[in-house]
């Protein structure tokens, strides 16, 4: 725990710094974004994934073996589907990369505002974007988690009493409206949502074939149904099934 020039506590976990969130830790742990980075010096071959696979609650973000790389570069343009606070965020920008970080519900979007902040003299940089990212342009009604701020979700309502209204976006339309002229890795973590996504960015899987990182245990055919997207947009994509997520390169 350290402290900013505004006396403001905050974790420097590698260099990725995050709002003091303790209270919150209770519900969500930091394995899959900083256990391999912290304990195993960024070293993401797959000898070591697979065997911390069988034990993490998820899987890790980042792979690698002879045959592609799903890794997180210096000067890598990435999308963060669901950023909840910025935890992976911090991590990718501590590594040198440019973040577009996507959070719509309104308290998450705060601590990702702060996150954001702490990072700025870092490496990279963290955008943040109050929106969703799915497969048409809408305002649509998100339920919130009561005891998860990281459980929020568009598709898992069950029986949800809070709900927002949040902004719903395309990543291809975004990419258009933004003149982005590449993306590199995408994460995303949208409790349920994944195949929206995938579906709203099939130009940029197409053009971009940007290594992915995508949440797969939230439906039951999340896996088969997520690699049937990417491999629909671009056939040149490789796939690998951890028990919590797909990770995928083009060679």
């Amino acid at each position: 725990m350290k402290d900013n020039n505004r006396g403001e506590k905050f974790l420097d976990i590698n260099g990725a710094k995050l709002p003091d969130i303790r209270w919150k830790l209770c519900f969500y742990g930091f394995e899959d974004i900083f256990l391999i980075a912290c304990f195993y010096k960024n070293n993401y071959a797959k000898e070591n994934v697979l065997k911390l696979d069988q034990y993490l609650n998820e899987s890790p973000y980042e792979y690698q073996d002879e045959n592609f790389a799903v890794i997180v570069a210096s000067g890598d343009i990435v999308i963060d589907a669901g950023a909840w606070i910025g935890d992976f965020s911090a991590y990718a920008c501590a590594k040198g990369a440019k973040v577009y970080a996507f959070e719509p519900v309104q308290e998450n979007f705060c601590w990702l505002e702060k996150t954001a902040g702490l990072n700025k003299d870092t490496a990279g940089k963290i955008y943040p974007v109050k929106k969703g990212l799915g497969s048409v342009d809408a305002q649509m009604e998100i339920s919130l988690d009561e005891k998860n701020s990281g459980a929020h979700s568009l598709i898992l309502k069950d029986q949800a009493t809070l709900k927002e209204m949040i902004e719903v976006i395309t990543l291809d339309k975004f990419v258009e409206e933004n003149n982005i002229q590449q993306i590199d890795f995408i994460k995303a973590d949208i409790e349920g949502a994944e195949r929206e996504l995938l579906r709203g960015a099939a130009n940029v899987l197409k053009k971009f074939a940007p290594k992915l990182a995508i949440c797969t245990y939230h439906l039951p055919d999340d896996p088969q149904v997520l690699e049937e997207i990417i491999k629909n947009a671009n056939p040149r994509y490789q796939v690998v099934h951890l028990r919590h997520k797909l990770l995928a390169a083009v060679p």
